[in-house]
């Protein structure tokens, strides 16, 4: 791995340590204090709401509704984006794309500027999302920082690495992440993301 590659694998690893969340993270977060809206926020404000409203359900009757709802790549993308740049300053855009059979894609556009001379780089990947329960995980087929591909192990020791030098707990590409309360699955459709509830 040439040198450059390697600065950005290690400034990828910084970015995820920074604050990847998982799925509940969004109980978490707050609407932005600014009056300023982000461009994505009307896309996230329904998908938030709704998973408000299907934990409260949850909560308060002890079971699922055996409900299906839908939202669109732009919807999921919006979320994610949301989440992400409520954890960290790098994320410049994220963009998620929605396929049968549980398959993912993704670019992500980063601002490494710790980097000399970067001023932003691509990630892409291609996952499949796995289910165990009420716990997921995406299962990466490929991951790319700009052309250089990268092995999901080789992140996940730097992150163990790192984490271990920042005292941090780990938190690898291939986690399980519990699914939001009130949510009892997820099975994405060409352009969807289909979440039971």
């Amino acid at each position: 791995m040439k040198a450059q590659s390697l600065l950005s694998v290690s400034a990828l690893v910084f970015w995820l340590l920074s604050g990847l969340p998982g799925l509940d993270a969004y109980q978490a977060t707050a609407a932005p204090a600014s009056q300023e809206k982000p461009d994505y926020l009307d896309q996230v404000l329904p998908l938030i709401n709704f998973l408000e409203e299907a934990a409260g359900f949850r909560q308060a009757n002890g079971r699922f509704q055996g409900r299906v709802a839908e939202f669109s790549e732009t919807q999921v993308s919006a979320f994610f984006q949301y989440l992400f740049s409520e954890q960290t300053s790098s994320l410049k855009s994220l963009t998620i794309k929605l396929f049968p059979a549980s398959r993912v894609e993704a670019w992500i556009v980063l601002d490494l500027g710790q980097q000399p001379g970067a001023i932003s780089q691509n990630l892409y990947f291609s996952a499949r999302i796995e289910q165990e329960g009420r716990r997921v995980r995406l299962n990466f087929s490929s991951l790319y920082l700009e052309t250089q591909r990268i092995q999901p192990a080789v992140i996940n020791a730097l992150i163990d690495l790192i984490a271990r030098v920042q005292g941090q707990e780990a938190r690898h590409l291939d986690d399980w992440y519990e699914l939001p309360e009130g949510i009892s699955g997820l099975e994405t459709a060409a352009g969807k993301l289909l979440v039971h509830y």
